[in-house]
């Protein structure tokens, strides 16, 4: 399935349709807008008042959850039944709808399917967000970055929903790479794409305008080991370092002794993994793996 304004920017671009299955006919409106701009609001407002900065961090997480919710897959949802009664645990592993269990103490653990099961998310909402979010990333990429600058000025490194890693041969890329013959058209148009920058007023303002783009970190040096396992860092400044590392823990110090640039470095130049230790609440035992695509990428380097 393709949202129409992604179709027509790929269209736009020279691609050629061979066949077409189906149409969805819809009327476009907002559906959603007093909700986004509730959101973009109390943003705002905790950039302002540091008091209310955990009131914005809180509509951020609101935001993201309800995106997460409509595509929700409903069938692997399970419902968890203790037992302790043999007859009872018996029947329960007996029936269609057992998926797993495991053994406690003096009970047991056990995981049953759905029967029923009420597919009430709004999906179609959800694929057309994350095709726009899409749609404003190729933009970026060749609408703004590629028709700007010369191709040996810049490379992607790293690219996400609505992030992306981009190594530049100039400190100051939008204002010293731009392609001379295009200053003025990109001075007309630089709005389109960045934050308003002529005041202070404005520039808070559109720093939480959904579709800008801003300069959010920078640094001279990248490792990427695997999608969302990277750092970045300054080599002469060792304490700005942006780390990504999804599913490994990070809050309170932990795992720091392998998250830094030296740990990252010697999964590319060793050829080795690296072992962190993860905790929860039900164990305090245990390891999961961070580099394990480079260490068996003999080809892979370290971006930098």
């Amino acid at each position: 399935m393709i949202y129409t304004p992604l179709l027509k920017w790929y269209l736009s671009h020279g691609m050629e349709i061979t066949k077409t299955y189906s149409f969805i006919k819809a009327s476009a409106h907002k559906a959603f807008a007093p909700f986004m701009e509730a959101i973009s609001s109390a943003r705002r407002v905790g950039d302002e008042d540091k008091i209310k900065a955990m009131i914005a961090e809180t509509m951020k997480l609101v935001g993201n959850s309800a995106f997460g919710r409509s595509d929700m897959d409903m069938s692997r949802h399970t419902q968890v039944k203790y037992e302790s009664n043999e007859d009872k645990i018996k029947s329960r592993i007996e029936h269609f709808t057992f998926h797993g269990f495991d053994e406690l103490n003096d009970s047991c653990e056990i995981t049953m399917k759905k029967r029923r099961l009420n597919n009430k998310n709004p999906i179609h909402l959800s694929i057309a967000i994350y095709q726009l979010a899409k749609l404003r990333m190729l933009e970026f990429y060749y609408d703004c970055t590629d028709f700007y600058f010369d191709r040996s000025d810049f490379q992607y490194q790293e690219m996400d929903t609505d992030s992306a890693y981009i190594a530049f041969s100039c400190n100051n890329p939008f204002q010293e790479c731009v392609k001379p013959e295009l200053r003025d058209h990109f001075k007309q148009h630089k709005y389109d794409w960045f934050p308003r920058d002529y005041n202070t007023e404005v520039a808070k303002f559109d720093r939480r305008t959904p579709g800008l783009f801003k300069d959010e970190w920078s640094g001279d040096a990248m490792v990427s080991l695997s999608s969302k396992n990277y750092i970045c860092y300054l080599p002469d400044k060792s304490y700005k370092v942006k780390v990504s590392a999804k599913g490994v823990q990070q809050s309170r110090g932990r795992n720091e002794d392998v998250l830094n640039p030296l740990g990252f470095e010697s999964v590319v130049r060793d050829r080795i993994c690296n072992r962190i230790t993860w905790k929860s609440a039900c164990h305090s035992s245990g390891t999961l793996w961070c580099g394990q695509t480079m260490a068996t990428c003999p080809q892979s380097q370290p971006i930098g």
